[in-house]
This record gives C-alpha cells, structure tokens and sequence, in this order.
C-alpha cells in the first residue's frame, strides 16, 4: 500500500514537472505586437491624408487644425484615429516588390497617410483574408482592414463640430429675434424684456455647448439671418442661417462650411419655445354623461 502510495507521488512529481517544462520553454512566449511603424507622437507637427482629395492638417499649441482644402479646428478625436493606425498590428511582412505594385494597387495608392516623416501607403485587399496591403518604406505590410473608413473620409468629416471654441465665454448674442448681453456685473440681460434669468441661461449654455450632427462645404452664394456671438477677449463669430426647417443649418463663410443642427437643438439656440414635455400622469378617468329620460308615452285614445 505504501509502495503505491509512493508511486503515485512519483508520477505526480512528474507530471508537474513535465508541464512546467511544456509552459516554459522556448518558443512559449507570446510573439510580439508589430505595429505598422514606429511614430513619436510628440514630434508630429504636420499630418497630411491623400485619398480623393488632399488633406493637410498643422499642429497649433496644443490644438489640430485642418489647413487644406479650408482652414477650420480639427476633430482632435479623429486625429487620434490617424496616429492609431500606424500602430495597427501588421499580421505579415515582405520585401516590396517594386516590379509589382499594381497587383497590390500600390502603384496608385487608395489613400496616403504622412505622419511627421513617417509615409504610409493603403492599396487593395487580399481577396482570402481581406486584409489591407500597406507599405511602409520597403516593406509590405498586410493588416485587419477596419480602419480604412478614416483614411477614405473626406475633409469635412475631421471638422470640429463644436460651434463655438472649447472653453468660449460669450458676452453677447445677436439673433435674429432676441439680443442677449451680459452687463459688466456678469448678468444677463435681453431685447426684448420678458426672458426669465434661467431661460437666458439655458440660450447661453446651448450655444456653448452645442455640437453640430454633420459638417459639409458651403454654398457659393449664402444668405439668410445673421447671427453674431462675441467674446470678451475673442473676436466675434458670425453664422448665417440657411435653413430654419426641419433641421438648422448654419453656416461660416470665413470657413465655407455650413454645420447641421438637429431641431431640439435649434430651437435651444434660436431661443424659441420648446415642446411641451408629455404629460406622464394617470389619465383621468371619463365619466359618461348623464343618460337623459325617455319621454313619456302618451296614452292612445279608447
């Protein structure tokens, strides 16, 4: 009984040392992440996206700006996207063939992305794993094709679409129907009178909050109402309304761009009456009208 016993310890010693064997040896480890290239971040101060139009963005302090085709604030979230597929991982690596880029439509790439120094080129995709061709110096990279909406998207899809600059304090909205101005004191007046302190507050909040649904270019020839907001220390921003219904659009001709407002949002900012929330409570019960009296029959004659 005991020799088994003792047996028994045996294979288990083994065995335990066998799969400590097994879990450490050579070749176990994880094969490393490697990214499609190597970017500082910090020492980028100039991006530029070539896909059906040329894109140039320029760092400003710590902001992104979009410098071609037009001059507006970046999406730093989307900037962010751009820095991100140079890290994405590339699943295999081989020498470009120079002779052959055609076959891997990088002989006319779909769309260029330089990050600083760093130029990364996106041509078709493998037909069996759909992975994206990329090129990166000399090598040719193949990697998960679930970025590549950011390279194709166009310039006005990297817009800022906070109306007014991150941290703006207004001291004066100029609408077409009500002029809002705050007094040295920091309190808000309006013309014409009648707008309670929390509905002047709620126009204020809106506009310094507010975020547009969809960026696009502007017409040649914008007219409509002008809206002016001023700062105390900026110079004041105009905005023309194009349309009113169903959705708000307004528009920046220093940008030629024309932002998207949803309704709600429109009304917020134009100060105008807003829908009246529905009314939760119980219904009330109806209570059936009174039945009237069936007239008498009158007796018929004998």
């Amino acid at each position: 009984m005991q020799s088994r016993l003792a047996l028994n310890l045996i294979l288990l010693i083994v065995a335990a040392a066998l799969a400590a064997v097994i879990f450490f040896a050579p070749g176990r480890k994880d094969e490393p992440v490697i990214p499609l290239a190597q970017v500082d971040e910090n020492a980028v101060h100039s991006i530029s996206l070539q896909n059906k139009e040329a894109i140039a963005f320029e760092k400003q302090g710590n902001r992104w700006w979009i410098k071609s085709p037009f001059s507006a604030p970046a999406n730093e979230r989307r900037i962010r996207q751009l820095f991100d597929i140079a890290k994405a991982k590339s699943e295999a690596r081989y020498p470009v063939p120079q002779d052959d880029l055609a076959k891997f439509e990088l002989d006319k790439p779909k769309a260029t992305l330089v990050l600083g120094d760093v130029v990364l080129s996106f041509g078709g995709s493998d037909p069996i794993n759909r992975h994206r061709y990329a090129r990166v110096g000399d090598t040719l990279h193949l990697v998960a094709d679930d970025f590549f909406q950011y390279l194709a998207a166009p310039a006005t899809d990297y817009v800022d679409k906070k109306l007014l600059p991150e941290n703006a304090k207004p001291v004066e909205l100029l609408l077409p129907e009500l002029h809002l101005k705050m007094s040295p004191d920091g309190k808000w007046a309006s013309e014409p009178a009648g707008k309670s302190d929390e509905a002047v507050h709620d126009i204020v909040n809106a506009w310094q909050t507010a975020r547009a649904i969809e960026v696009q270019r502007a017409g040649k020839a914008t007219q409509g109402d002008v809206i002016k907001v001023s700062f105390a220390n900026d110079s004041p921003i105009e905005f023309i309304i194009v349309q009113r219904e169903p959705d708000l659009i307004l528009a920046r001709t220093d940008w030629g761009l024309q932002f998207h407002l949803a309704g709600e949002t429109a009304k917020r900012l134009l100060g105008l009456p807003q829908k009246a929330p529905p009314d939760t409570s119980a219904p009330k019960e109806k209570v059936p009208p009174a039945a009237e009296p069936e007239p008498e029959s009158e007796p018929e004659p004998p």
